[in-house]
């Protein structure tokens, strides 16, 4: 249930406009193909590697853009939030949590400013110890890609939903074909770009290690 939740998590997409464009691009020159069928193809050469070159660009900017580096990485202000995030007893994060904030006074009686003193407490105890103690210490967050799936689950309802009012009511039409194709070739092209983006996880995973080694 979980995995069905995550698969059709639609919004997870980034950068849609350029998936569109794509789309709408590939579509135009598909007609345009079917429609006139000119003897110089190198036009439509141009308009199918555009619309290629743009699901590529689509595809890399989606990945880059779901990347997130690890909160334990980033500047904290925040003793609550940080504390939160290790993997301890409740017990244990209650007796940080204080002997943060204890610190974070002795620190304001000095008279460091309040956001000075919190990110400089938070900074002593960001050693390989802690680290340690964190859920998922390594660098940056990768996302799990699910939606993917659900995009091209999508794609392919929509095209047997085609294909069979297409036999019922013998369309035929050009625009049913075109749209046929679309969907097949996109929805398809999801599930390869899930394997694509796992691959891309694990070599950074490995070139991550490897820096932390």
């Amino acid at each position: 249930m979980n995995l069905l939740r995550k698969a059709f998590s639609l919004y997870d997409i980034k950068y849609c406009w350029l998936l569109i464009v794509s789309l709408a691009i590939c579509g135009a020159f598909f007609y345009l193909d079917r429609s006139y069928n000119p003897d110089d193809q190198f036009w439509l050469s141009v308009g199918y590697g555009v619309s290629f070159g743009m699901a590529v660009l689509w595809s890399g900017t989606n990945y880059i853009g779901h990347i997130r580096i690890n909160a334990m990485y980033r500047k904290q202000n925040d003793i609550q939030a940080y504390v939160e995030q290790l993997a301890m007893s409740s017990e244990d994060k209650v007796e940080l949590r204080n002997y943060l904030e204890d610190y974070a006074e002795d620190l304001m009686n000095q008279g460091i400013s309040e956001a000075q003193a919190i990110a400089e407490a938070i900074s002593q105890f960001k050693v390989k110890e802690l680290l340690s103690l964190s859920k998922n210490s390594s660098l940056f967050h990768l996302h799990a890609h699910y939606y993917l799936f659900g995009w091209s689950a999508v794609a392919f309802t929509l095209l047997s939903l085609l294909v069979v009012t297409d036999g019922l009511f013998v369309l035929n039409s050009l625009m049913t074909l075109i749209i046929e194709t679309i969907l097949a070739v996109y929805g398809t092209s999801f599930i390869f770009l899930f394997f694509i983006y796992k691959v891309l996880d694990v070599l950074i995973y490995q070139k991550l290690q490897k820096h932390e080694l």
